[in-house]
């Protein structure tokens, strides 16, 4: 009887273990892009007139309207619009911090995974920000990645991370 008992707890031991709730992945931390980076303008682009901002995605600025909805993205935000647009000329921006928010808002109201990037123009110290976004496609969403980033910009823009 001791034996029959044993053996149906090992049975029930087993069978338990088997049954145990599927544990989702805990998500990665986010990429880092690091305070003291810098974003380099190596190709002037325009902000339009009456925008305050510029989209960037596969090495193409798109108005908000155009952008592919599956892929990541970055928004340069400028600041209040003007009437002349704004041609961003070859300029060195570094990297004051940044705040990671996984259940932000896009372009569209769409979700998607933000990376706040808060830069400082080199040479005039003006305020920008830099919102880097990853459609949120699944359950387990990561924020964009430095090389994502970088593949957002193309020939406008040069990332380099700071250690």
């Amino acid at each position: 009887m001791h034996t029959r008992f044993a053996a149906f707890l090992v049975l029930l031991t087993v069978t338990l273990v088997g049954c145990e709730t599927h544990k989702a992945k805990p998500l990665p931390p986010p990429q880092n892009v690091t305070p003291g980076s810098t974003f380099s303008v190596i190709k002037d682009f325009l902000i339009p007139s009456g925008d305050s901002s510029v989209f960037f995605q596969d090495a193409h600025l798109y108005p908000e309207g155009g952008l592919q909805k599956d892929y990541p993205f970055c928004q340069l935000v400028t600041g209040p619009a003007t009437a002349d647009g704004r041609i961003m000329h070859k300029e060195i921006f570094t990297v004051s911090h940044v705040e990671y928010d996984q259940k932000g808002v896009g372009p569209g109201g769409i979700v998607v995974s933000v990376t706040e990037i808060h830069l400082q123009e080199a040479s005039s110290g003006k305020s920008y920000r830099m919102n880097c976004m990853l459609p949120l496609l699944s359950h387990e969403a990561n924020f964009v990645t430095p090389a994502e980033i970088q593949g957002a910009f193309g020939g406008y823009m040069h990332l380099m991370v700071a250690p």
